[in-house]
């Protein structure tokens, strides 16, 4: 079975390869994971065609039994993102990227198209050109979250939700990991016929180390991912804890960080936080993360973030929101403290009661790491694949004797 990814993602080892001018960090570690699982497979051919950052034109190798076809999304030669004043790539409806796609996909002659995400047009809108032509299923990453998270409202957010919305109900087979998702996406598209594949997620173990910190937030900072009300819950914490220690991995945007800073200053526990950038490994992260007692991650719309699958591998117990598919996490048991969204009194009890507790704190790790064993670790993710893949061919098939007839 010949099969073809396309999505985007970036890991080290990666880098290595390709060279890029300039090193980025780490992203979609799910996709990175997920890949490893069909390498060097006798029963499948893994094609993935990604758009990268800072490479002059598309480079191609296999690693591990996996053909890779990375490709100059953006300025031709230079490879950063095109000038918010000229956007090419949106004026042309994302021409070149698409041009390029295509002609990757009918060199490969795959037998299946698996799209990584509906919501990233960039690359997402290339699907369109394979309608009818190729067996498609689309995974869905985040089901109708963008118009949540963005808060711009440009010509360019407006397209790319046009885009997604578009692939949304005018494909066929999905492919999705919570119960809530499949929900979602029927309300949206009652013709979607969904299939259960779930990501690999990465082999993480708690890390011994000196806790410098007792909260940790790291991945996107805005709005929507609750950084706001984690501020207000750290400074009702801080009356009872003055010394409350909160440790922020990732940067904001220029524009946002002046929004936060403002509330820092007025909420007066700019000393109570320790800032720390992007960093480009994710074993180095994981380090930092480490140094913290509990993980606080108040998501107001998400499936079930990464960082919450993480923070739990490495033993962290987790404060969060009951936010998308977050609550999934505890359907058998609470391996998660979780409060209604907006409750920044439920989230400052439950991050002191974490703290004052140690055996309270120390049950909650040991739950949360069995929680990840028995729902992400033990699970047949290839398997998931294959089977996913044979039914959509299958009915491709079968449409296409339909059609001759």
């Amino acid at each position: 079975m010949k099969i073809v990814w396309i999505c985007h993602f970036s890991n080290s080892e990666i880098q290595d390869i390709i060279k890029p001018s300039r090193r980025i960090p780490d992203f979609a570690p799910w996709i990175s994971n997920t890949i490893r699982v069909f390498e060097n497979s006798q029963s499948v051919e893994l094609h993935v065609i990604s758009p990268h950052e800072f490479i002059p034109r598309t480079r191609e190798f296999m690693l591990g039994g996996v053909h890779y076809h990375f490709f100059n999304a953006h300025i031709p030669i230079w490879g950063r993102h095109w000038p918010a004043f000229f956007k090419f790539d949106y004026l042309t409806d994302y021409w070149l990227n698409r041009f390029i796609i295509g002609r990757l996909v009918h060199r490969i002659k795959p037998d299946i198209i698996h799209l990584q995400g509906a919501e990233n047009a960039y690359y997402s809108s290339s699907v369109f050109q394979f309608k009818g032509k190729y067996p498609i299923v689309i995974n869905v990453q985040c089901f109708k979250l963008d118009r949540l998270l963005l808060t711009s409202f440009s010509r360019v957010y407006r397209k790319r939700i046009r885009i997604e919305n578009s692939i949304l109900q005018g494909f066929k087979h999905f492919s999705i990991r919570t119960t809530k998702m499949e929900m979602e996406l029927k309300a949206f598209n009652p013709q979607a016929v969904t299939h259960w594949v779930r990501y690999k997620m990465a082999a993480i173990s708690p890390i011994k180390t000196e806790k410098e910190y007792d909260i940790v937030f790291y991945g996107q900072i805005n709005k929507t991912k609750g950084f706001e009300d984690l501020l207000e819950a750290v400074a009702v914490v801080k009356k009872r804890m003055p010394k409350i220690r909160l440790l922020v991995i990732g940067s904001p945007s220029p524009d946002y960080k002046l929004v936060i800073s403002r509330i820092i200053n007025e909420l007066d526990i700019g000393e109570n936080i320790t800032w720390i950038g992007y960093m480009n490994s994710l074993q180095d992260v994981y380090k930092e993360v480490s140094k913290a007692r509990i993980s606080v991650l108040p998501s107001h719309v998400d499936i079930i973030p990464g960082t919450i699958i993480e923070s739990m591998s490495l033993g962290l117990p987790v404060v969060s929101y009951k936010a998308g598919s977050i609550p999934e996490l505890n359907s058998e048991q609470e391996n998660v403290l979780l409060v209604e969204i907006g409750d920044i009194k439920g989230l400052a009890h439950n991050i002191l009661l974490l703290l004052a507790d140690s055996d309270f704190a120390t049950d909650m790790s040991r739950r949360g790491i069995e929680c990840v064993r028995k729902k992400y670790n033990e699970i047949d993710v290839l398997g998931e694949h294959r089977s996913c893949y044979q039914k959509v061919i299958a009915d491709f098939q079968n449409q296409e004797k339909v059609h001759s007839t």
